[in-house]
C-alpha cells in the first residue's frame, strides 16, 4: 500500500494537482493569485516547476517563471509561506515592479503585506536560496504616476547570484555575475556586487560593473522614502564612492543625452545629493585630451530641462581648452561658455566659478596661450555674450587682448581695472572703465603707465586719460561722441611729448616729436560737414631736419545759410588763408581732371555731385610740408591760390615759391600759372633752376596751349654744370576714341655734352606713348633719339606689374655721348644692338645681342665687350655668352645659362678674369683710396637666383697697389695675391703690403663686402712689426703732420663713406709726428665751431636738442705707445718756427677725422727735448727741456696740460744785477723757464741760475732776483738782448739779438739736425755800461759723437774788442761709456772756475774722473743693485743725478709710469663716432 502511494504521489499529475491544492489554499488563506502550470517533485526533494504565475491585485502579472529547478529544503517551512531552496535556477523570468496609478505601494508590497495579515501563526513571507541562476529573463520597474512611467526595464537578465534572500519587502543577493540590457540601449556585461534593497534604499556593495565601453568600480547607495520614486530625479539621494572608473560619454548620452560622442573620462569622486543637484566631492577627471578637473563642482538641474543649469565650482585645476569642454557637454557648455574663450587656447584655471545659461561669477587666477589673468567678476547675460553685462575686478599680466578681440593693432596688456559695463563689440559696448594699465601695446609700441578713469561706449567715450609713458606723456580730458546722429567732439589734450616715431604713428620720419596743446570742438559726421574749431597752443614737432613751433595755430570750419563753407587757417608763423566754397573733400582731384579732361573731346568725366565750387588763397610762412614729409621743403612766401567750379569746368591755379625741395632735388623760383580756359596757353612754368645729384637744369620754361582737341607742350631749358646742353622739347597730349591718353613728341632737340641728339628727327606719327586712366598700362610706339648716324628706339608695352614686353636698340651709339657726367665714373665705347625683356608674373625672358667696340670705363681702355643672351624655344632657358678682349686676349668672360623654373629665374654662370685691370673700378672707392693698380686673373661661379645668387672664386691680383691720400701712404701688394669672392665680399688671405716709399711692409687680412655691388663695407685687419702708416706734408688746415712707423695692428672699417681706421701699437724708429698750434692771432678750425641760429638758441631754452650732423668721411683712431724711437713735436707758430719738440714716452690715444675732429688723450713723458722760441725773425733761442717733464691730453689737443721746465744756456755778465762795477766778466747763465697750463695759453714762470759761481755769490744774485716782476724782465732781457737790463745797456739789446741771429744762420749753414759732428760760430756781446765794461768773444762750438760710446763737447773762443785779446777761454769734455747700460762713465775736462768773489779773475781746472750712477728707492734695493748678479736687461733708465730741477717727485714719476703700463693692459674700448649726417 505504502509503495503504491509512493508510485502515485511521485507521478507529474499527481504532484501538480497536489500544487494546486495547496496554492489555491494559499490563495484563499492569504488572498493573493498564484498559479503553477506543472509541478515535479523527487523523493529527494528535488522540485521542478513550470509556468509559475504570480498575478498582483490588478491581475497583473507581478512575477512569472517559465522553468524553476530548485530542491526544496524544508517542507515544513514550505506550508508556512517559507520557501527555502537550496540551488535554484530560473529561465524565463519576468519580474515586473508596479506601482499603479494613485496607488502609494507597489505590487511587490502588496503582495508582500498578504502574508503578514495579523492571524495568529501565519508568520511571514520567505524566499531564500543558496545560489539563483536566472536566464533569459527581465526586470521591469513601472511607476504610472510619473512622467517616464518606466525607468528601469532590464531584458536579457542572465546571472548568478548567492544567498538570494527575500525577507517581506526586504531583499539581499551576493550577485557575483549578472549581464543585462537596458530598455535604453545600455549592454551591460557584468555587474557584480552586494545587492540589498529595502522600503528606503538600494545598495550597491563592491560594485564591479563592465559595460562594452565603460568600468565602475565602488559602492552605490541610493536612500529614499516609498513616496520618493514619484520625483526620482529630485528625491532620491544618490551617495556613489567611485573610487575607479573609466566612463565613455557615448553610454552616457543613453541616461543624459548631452555630453559629446566618443568621449572617455577617467575619474574618482564622491557623489552625494540627487540626480537634479549633486555634488562631486574630491573630484579627479582626466579624459583623452588631457582635460583635467580636481576640485569640489555642483551641479543643478542637468535632468529638468525645465530649470535653468547651474554649476558651482571650486576647483584646485582646471586644465583644458574651449573646444575640449564644449565636446564634454556641447549643448549645455557649448551655449553657456562664450565662443571668445576658444582664443585662450589651453587654459590653467584656479578659483571659484559659479555659471548659469546666462550668469558667471569668477573668482580666479587663469594661466591661458594669451597669458595671465586674475579676475573677480559678475557677468549676466552671457548667452549674448557680446552684450553681456559684468561688473567687477580684471587684473591682465602679459595678456594678447589683439588675439583675444581681433583687433591685429591690439597686441598684449598688462593693466588692473574695475570695470561696470556691458558689451564686448562695438555694437553693445557700455562700460565704465577705471584704474591703472600698465603696458599696452598698440600699433607696434608698449605704452607704460596710463591712468583711465571714464566711459566708453562705442563709439563714445567720455572722462580722463592720462598717459605716464616716457614716449607719451599727456592728459586728455573731455569727449568724444560718435554714437549719434551727428557725431560731437569736445575735449582738450595737453601732450607733453610725444614721439611719434617711436609710437610708430610716423614711420618716414627717425624723429618726430609732438609737444602742446589740443582744443577741439566741433560737432559734424564726416570731413564735409564738420563744424567746429581746432586749437593748437604752444605747440612744436621736432624731425630730422629741423623743430617746428606753432604758437596759435587755429583751424575753423564754418557754414553759412545756404551751406556755402569756409575753412579758415590762421597762424602767422605757418601757413594762412582759406578756402570757400561747397565742395566734397574726396571729389577736389576729380574735379580738377574734369576741368582738365574737357579740353579733349574723348575724355569722360568723373561722376561728381553737382554745384561743387571753391576758392582758395594760402601764404605759406614756413617749411610747414617738412613735418608730414621730412623729404619735401617749401620755403617761406610760398603762394598758392586759384579758383575752381565744377559745373563750368573752370580750373584757375596760381603757385610760386622761391624754393622748393623735394627728395635731395632743389627747385629755385618757381612760378605757375594754370588757366584752362585761356585762348593763349593753358598752363605757364617757370623755373630759374632744378638741381639734382647728377644734374643742373637752368632757365626752365613751359607753355602749353590747347588745339583741335590737343595740348601741345612746349618746353626749353639748359642742363649741365656749366649749362652747356640745352633742351628744345615738342610734345603733345590728347585722349584716344578708347579713352585712353596719348603722350608724343613732335621733332625736339637735345643738346647734351655739345652734341646735338633729334627725338623724333622726321616728325614721324609714332614715337609716343598710349597709357589707360588708372596708369597700369602703357604701350611705347618708336620713341627714336638720334644724332647723325647714331640711333636708340625705345618700344614695347606694360600690361600691370607682371606683364612686359619693352626693346631697346642702340645703333653706333657713341657711350662718352650718352652717359652723364659723374664724379667718379665715366665710360667710353661704340654701342650696338639691343636690349628685349619679357615678363610674364614671375618669369623674366631677357634677351640681347649688345657689343661695344674699345670699352672705356674711367679712361681705362679694357677692350671690345660682346654681351650675347638667347633664349630656347620655351623660353624657359637662355645662354649667356660675354667676353672682354683686347688685341685678341680674352681678358673677362661670362658664360653659361638662366633658366626659368617655378618662376624663379635659376642662374648656372661661370666668369673668369686674365690680367683684368682693376684700376679702371678704383673711383669708386671715393676719396679713401686713390691710385688702385693692378691686374686680376682667376675664375667664379655664379648659381642660385637672380634676387639671391651664391658666387665662389679666387683671384689673383698681381702688381696691385692702392694709396691712401689721407694718411699720405701708397702701398703695393705681393704678387699673386689671394683674393677669394663670394657672392656678398671679398676675401683677402694675409696678403703682405709695402708701402712705395720706405718699404716697410705688413700683413692684411679681412674683406670688402658689397650687398649686390652697392654699399661698400670694409673690414680690413693689419698687422706688422714696422710699417709706414703716416706719411703727409703741412699744409694750412693740416691738424697734424709727420712720419710715422709703427709695430702693431691696425684696422680699416666700415661703410667707404665713412671708414674708421684704428691703429693700436707702438713707434718705431724714425717716426716723427708735429702738431701744428693757431698762432697768437688766434684762429680756428670751422668744425669745431657753430654758430647758434636764433631759433636753436630758442630751441634750446625750451630743452630742444641741437640736431647732430652724421658723419660720412674717414675716422682715425690710433691708440699708440709712444717711445724714444718717435719725435713729436708742436709748431706753435708755422710762420717763425716757434716749436717744441722732443722724445720720451708715453700713451696716446688719438680720435682724427675729416671733418676736422681732433682729439687726444693720454700721458707723455719727456726725456729728451728742444723749445724753440723764435718770434719777428730776430729772437732765435733753444731752450733744452728737462727730462721728465709731462704733458697730458685730455681730448681737445691745444687744451693739453703742460708741466714743463726748459733750461736757455747763455753767458751774461751780473754786475748790473749786482750793482758792483768791478765784476767784468760773462759767466754762464741759465734761464729756467717752467711752463704749466695748456698749449693754447701757456703760463710760463721764469728763474736764473748761474751753475758755475759759488753758493756766496749765487745767493746775492737769488736775493737780488727775488722779486717776481724784476726775475722775469730780466729773464726777458736775457732772451731778447744776451745781457741783464740796465737803463744804460738798453741798446745792447737789439745788437745782441741781431748777433745771436746772425750765429744761428751761420750754424744752421755749417751744420744739420742729423749731422753726428756739429760746429757752430759764436759771438758774446760786450757790455757797454759806462760803469761796467766787459770784452766781447768770438768762439767755436763743436759736438761730435765718434761712436755709440765716445762723445765731445766744446766751446772755444778769443776776446775782442778789449785791451786783451790773445787769451783763449771756453770749456771742453770727452765723455766715454765703460758699460752697456751706461751707468759707468769716464770723463776728461777742461774748464773755467767757479767765480766766487767780484772781481776775481779767470781760471781753468783740469781733470779726469770715473762715475757711476744708480736710482733706488731704499737702501735695501741699493745694496741689491750693487751687490746682486742682475740680469742683463735690467738696465737703469732714470738715473738719479739727471732729475731736474723741478720739483717732480718720484712717486710723481712712478705714478706717470703705472698709468701707462695700466693703461697698455687695459682692453680698447669703442671709439666714440662722430654723428653721420646726410
Amino acid at each position: 500500500m505504502l509503495l503504491l502511494l509512493g508510485i502515485t504521489l511521485s507521478l507529474p499529475v499527481v504532484q501538480t494537482e497536489i500544487a494546486n491544492k495547496v496554492t489555491q489554499r494559499i490563495n484563499d488563506d492569504f488572498g493573493t493569485d498564484i498559479k503553477i502550470e506543472k509541478v515535479a517533485i523527487s523523493v529527494f526533494g528535488s522540485v521542478k516547476l513550470k509556468g509559475i504565475l504570480i498575478s498582483d491585485h490588478h491581475k497583473d502579472t507581478l512575477f512569472y517563471v517559465n522553468r524553476l529547478q530548485s530542491n526544496i529544503l524544508s517542507f515544513k517551512e514550505l506550508k508556512d509561506s517559507r520557501l527555502f531552496f537550496g540551488e535554484a535556477r530560473m529561465d524565463g523570468l519576468n519580474f515586473k515592479l508596479k506601482k499603479y496609478k494613485g496607488e502609494e505601494k507597489t505590487n511587490l508590497d502588496l503582495f508582500v503585506a498578504a502574508f503578514d495579515n495579523g492571524k495568529p501563526g501565519s508568520g511571514k513571507f520567505r524566499l531564500k536560496a543558496d545560489a539563483l541562476y536566472l536566464a533569459n529573463s527581465r526586470f521591469r520597474l513601472i511607476d504610472e504616476n510619473l512622467q517616464t512611467t518606466k525607468p528601469l526595464d532590464f531584458t536579457n537578465l542572465n546571472g548568478e547570484l548567492e544567498d538570494f534572500f527575500i525577507k517581506g519587502p526586504n531583499v539581499t543577493a551576493n550577485i557575483k555575475k549578472l549581464a543585462l540590457k537596458d530598455h535604453r540601449g545600455l549592454i551591460v556585461e557584468n555587474l557584480a556586487a552586494d545587492f540589498t534593497y529595502t522600503k528606503e534604499n538600494i545598495i550597491l556593495k563592491k560594485m564591479d560593473l563592465k559595460t562594452d565601453e565603460s568600468t565602475l568600480i565602488g559602492d552605490v547607495t541610493l536612500k529614499y522614502h516609498p513616496k520618493d520614486f514619484t520625483d526620482f530625479n529630485n528625491k532620491v539621494v544618490f551617495d556613489v564612492k567611485m573610487e575607479k572608473a573609466s566612463v565613455s560619454s557615448n553610454e552616457l548620452n543613453f541616461f543624459y543625452n548631452e555630453f559629446g560622442k566618443n568621449q572617455r573620462f577617467y575619474l574618482n569622486t564622491h557623489l552625494t545629493g540627487t540626480l537634479n543637484d549633486f555634488v562631486l566631492n574630491d573630484l579627479r577627471l582626466l579624459d583623452r585630451n588631457q582635460t583635467e578637473i580636481i576640485g569640489k563642482v555642483n551641479f543643478r538641474n542637468l535632468f529638468n530641462k525645465k530649470k535653468e543649469f547651474y554649476m558651482n565650482g571650486n576647483f584646485d585645476r582646471v586644465s583644458s581648452n574651449y573646444d575640449n569642454l564644449k565636446g564634454i557637454l556641447p549643448r549645455v557648455l557649448g551655449k553657456s561658455l562664450p565662443p571668445v574663450l576658444k582664443k585662450l587656447g589651453n587654459v590653467n584655471l584656479i578659483g571659484d566659478v559659479k555659471l548659469t545659461r546666462k550668469t558667471i561669477d569668477a573668482d580666479i587666477v587663469m594661466l591661458s596661450g594669451l597669458g595671465k589673468l586674475e579676475s573677480k567678476l559678475s557677468m549676466t547675460n552671457i548667452n549674448n555674450i557680446n552684450n553681456a553685462t559684468y561688473k567687477g575686478f580684471v587684473s591682465l599680466h602679459n595678456f594678447d587682448l589683439g588675439t583675444l578681440t581681433g583687433q591685429k593693432d591690439i597686441e598684449r596688456a598688462t593693466l588692473d581695472l574695475d570695470v561696470d559695463g556691458k558689451g564686448f563689440d562695438k555694437k553693445h559696448l557700455n562700460t565704465s572703465v577705471k584704474g591703472q594699465i600698465h603696458q599696452f601695446r598698440y600699433n607696434g609700441y608698449t605704452y607704460q603707465e596710463i591712468t583711465l578713469d571714464g566711459t566708453m561706449k562705442m563709439p563714445y567715450f567720455k572722462g580722463y586719460f592720462n598717459s605716464n609713458d616716457p614716449n607719451l606723456k599727456m592728459d586728455f580730458d573731455g569727449l568724444i561722441d560718435l554714437s549719434s546722429k551727428v557725431k560731437n567732439y569736445d575735449f582738450k589734450a595737453h601732450i607733453d611729448y610725444a614721439d611719434l616715431h617711436l609710437l610708430n604713428f610716423r614711420k618716414k620720419d627717425s624723429i618726430a616729436i609732438f609737444k602742446g596743446q589740443l582744443s577741439f570742438n566741433a560737432k559734424g559726421n564726416t570731413i564735409d560737414d564738420i563744424e567746429g574749431l581746432l586749437e593748437v597752443n604752444n605747440a612744436s614737432y621736432q624731425n630730422r631736419k629741423e623743430t617746428y613751433f606753432f604758437e596759435d595755430f587755429h583751424v575753423e570750419s564754418t557754414f553759412d545759410a545756404d551751406r556755402v563753407r569756409t575753412i579758415t587757417v590762421n597762424s602767422p608763423d605757418i601757413i594762412q588763408g582759406k578756402v570757400v566754397g561747397k565742395f566734397k573733400v574726396n571729389q577736389v582731384s576729380k574735379i580738377v581732371e574734369n576741368a582738365l579732361g574737357s579740353l579733349y573731346a574723348n575724355y569722360s568725366p568723373n561722376k561728381l555731385n553737382p554745384g561743387q565750387f571753391l576758392d582758395f588763397d594760402f601764404v605759406i610762412n614756413n617749411k610747414i610740408i617738412e613735418v608730414f614729409d621730412p623729404n619735401i621743403t617749401l620755403s617761406e612766401n610760398t603762394v598758392l591760390k586759384g579758383k575752381i567750379n565744377a559745373d563750368e569746368g573752370n580750373f584757375m591755379m596760381n603757385f610760386s615759391s622761391p624754393n622748393v625741395v623735394a627728395y635731395k632735388n632743389s627747385f629755385d623760383n618757381i612760378r605757375i600759372n594754370v588757366d584752362n580756359k585761356n585762348p593763349l596757353y593753358n598752363a605757364f612754368i617757370e623755373l630759374d633752376s632744378i638741381k639734382t645729384k647728377n644734374y643742373k637744369v637752368s632757365d626752365f620754361s613751359l607753355i602749353n596751349v590747347t588745339m583741335n582737341d590737343t595740348m601741345f607742350v612746349r618746353s626749353e631749358f639748359k642742363g649741365g654744370i656749366k649749362n652747356q646742353d640745352f633742351y628744345n622739347l615738342n610734345l603733345y597730349h590728347t585722349i584716344d576714341k578708347d579713352n585712353k591718353s596719348v603722350v608724343g613728341f613732335k621733332k625736339s632737340e637735345v643738346n647734351f655734352k655739345n652734341y646735338l641728339w633729334y627725338l623724333n628727327e622726321n616728325d614721324s606719327n609714332d614715337n609716343k606713348v598710349v597709357f589707360n586712366k588708372k596708369l597700369t598700362d602703357f604701350s611705347i610706339e618708336k620713341i627714336a633719339l638720334t644724332h647723325n648716324d647714331q640711333k636708340m628706339e625705345l618700344s614695347g608695352m606694360l600690361l600691370g606689374k607682371n606683364h612686359k614686353d619693352v626693346r631697346l636698340s642702340f645703333d653706333n651709339i657713341d657711350l662718352a655721348k650718352v652717359t652723364p657726367s659723374l664724379t667718379n665714373l665715366s665710360f667710353g665705347g661704340n654701342l650696338n644692338g639691343n636690349v628685349s625683356v619679357k615678363q610674364d608674373n614671375e618669369a623674366y625672358q631677357p634677351a640681347s645681342t649688345l657689343t661695344v667696340d674699345s670699352l672705356k670705363i674711367n679712361n681705362y681702355d679694357l677692350g671690345n665687350l660682346d654681351l650675347q643672351v638667347t633664349g630656347d624655344n620655351s623660353f624657359r632657358k637662355f645662354n649667356v655668352n660675354s667676353t672682354i678682349k683686347n688685341d685678341d686676349v680674352e681678358n673677362f668672360y661670362l658664360r653659361g645659362n638662366v633658366e626659368i623654373v617655378n618662376g624663379q629665374s635659376l642662374l648656372s654662370l661661370d666668369t673668369g678674369f686674365s690680367r683684368f685691370n682693376i684700376g679702371a673700378f678704383g673711383p669708386l672707392l671715393g676719396s679713401i683710396f686713390s691710385d688702385v693698380r693692378g691686374f686680376a686673373s682667376g675664375q667664379a661661379a655664379i648659381v642660385g637666383t637672380v634676387n639671391d645668387p651664391e658666387i665662389d672664386g679666387r683671384l689673383y691680383l698681381n702688381e696691385a697697389g692702392m694709396k691712401v691720400p689721407y694718411l699720405g701712404v701708397d702701398f703695393n701688394m705681393e704678387p699673386n695675391a689671394v683674393v677669394d669672392v663670394t657672392e656678398h665680399q671679398f676675401l683677402f688671405r694675409r696678403i703682405e703690403i709695402t708701402d712705395t716709399k720706405y718699404n716697410t711692409s705688413g700683413i692684411l687680412n679681412g674683406s670688402v663686402r658689397h650687398n649686390k655691388l652697392a654699399d661698400w663695407a670694409v673690414d680690413l685687419d693689419i698687422e706688422s712689426d714696422n710699417m709706414l702708416v703716416l706719411d703727409t706734408k703741412d699744409s694750412e688746415d693740416a691738424a697734424y703732420y709727420g712720419v710715422a712707423f709703427i709695430d702693431g695692428k691696425a684696422s680699416i672699417k666700415g661703410p667707404t663713406n665713412a671708414l674708421v681706421v684704428t691703429v693700436d701699437a707702438k713707434s718705431n724708429k724714425g717716426t716723427s709726428i708735429k702738431i701744428p698750434v693757431n698762432d697768437s692771432q688766434g684762429q680756428a678750425n670751422n668744425s669745431f665751431i657753430h654758430f647758434v641760429t636764433e631759433k636753436e638758441k630758442e630751441n634750446k631754452g625750451k630743452g630742444i636738442p641741437l640736431a647732430e650732423n652724421k658723419y660720412k668721411g674717414l675716422e682715425l683712431d690710433f691708440s699708440l705707445d709712444i717711445n724714444q724711437n718717435a719725435e713729436i713735436e708742436i709748431i706753435l707758430d708755422r710762420n717763425t718756427g716757434h716749436s717744441m719738440k722732443g722724445k720720451g714716452e708715453g700713451t696716446i690715444d688719438m680720435e682724427i677725422n675729416t671733418l676736422g675732429k681732433f682729439i687726444m688723450t693720454g700721458d707723455y713723458q719727456v726725456y729728451e727735448g728742444e723749445y724753440n722760441f723764435k718770434y719777428g725773425g730776430l729772437v732765435d733761442k733753444k731752450f733744452q727741456v728737462k727730462k721728465f717733464s709731462t704733458i697730458r691730453w685730455y681730448g681737445e689737443p691745444l687744451n693739453a696740460a703742460l708741466n714743463l721746465e726748459a733750461v736757455y744756456k747763455t753767458e751774461a755778465n751780473p754786475a748790473v744785477i749786482l750793482d758792483n762795477a768791478s765784476f767784468n766778466k760773462k759767466v754762464p747763465t741759465e734761464v729756467v723757464i717752467s711752463i704749466s697750463g695748456n698749449l693754447s695759453a701757456p703760463e710760463p714762470d721764469f728763474r736764473i741760475e748761474f751753475p758755475t759761481v759759488s753758493s756766496v755769490l749765487k745767493s746775492e744774485i737769488d736775493y737780488k732776483l727775488s722779486d717776481k716782476d724784476t726775475r722775469q724782465t730780466q729773464a726777458i732781457a736775457l732772451l731778447s738782448g744776451g745781457g741783464f737790463l740796465s737803463p744804460d745797456n738798453a741798446a745792447n739789446s737789439v745788437t745782441g739779438t741781431l748777433f745771436e741771429k746772425a750765429s744761428t744762420v751761420f750754424n744752421d749753414i755749417l751744420t744739420g739736425d742729423d749731422d753726428k759732428f756739429k760746429v757752430g760760430l759764436n759771438y758774446v756781446q760786450s757790455d757797454r755800461d759806462p760803469l761796467l765794461q766787459t770784452q766781447s768773444t768770438v768762439g767755436v762750438t763743436m759736438s761730435t759723437q765718434i761712436n755709440d760710446r765716445i762723445t765731445i763737447n766744446g766751446k772755444l773762443g778769443v776776446p775782442v774788442g778789449g785791451t786783451e785779446q790773445s787769451a783763449i777761454v771756453g770749456n771742453v769734455e770727452l765723455q766715454m761709456l765703460m758699460n752697456k747700460e751706461g751707468s759707468l762713465k769716464a770723463r776728461v775736462f777742461n774748464r773755467e772756475n767757479d767765480i766766487n768773489y767780484v772781481g776775481e779773475g779767470v781760471g781753468y781746472t783740469q781733470g779726469v774722473g770715473l762715475s757711476y750712477q744708480v736710482d733706488f728707492n731704499n737702501l735695501r734695493e741699493l745694496w741689491r743693485k750693487i751687490f746682486s748678479k742682475k740680469d742683463g736687461d735690467d738696465t737703469v733708465k732714470n738715473p738719479v743725478d739727471q732729475l731736474p730741477d723741478s720739483d717732480l717727485t718720484p712717486e710723481f714719476i712712478k705714478y706717470i709710469e703705472t698709468k701707462k703700463n695700466k693703461k697698455a693692459a687695459e682692453p680698447k674700448k669703442e671709439p666714440i663716432k662722430v654723428p653721420e649726417i646726410e
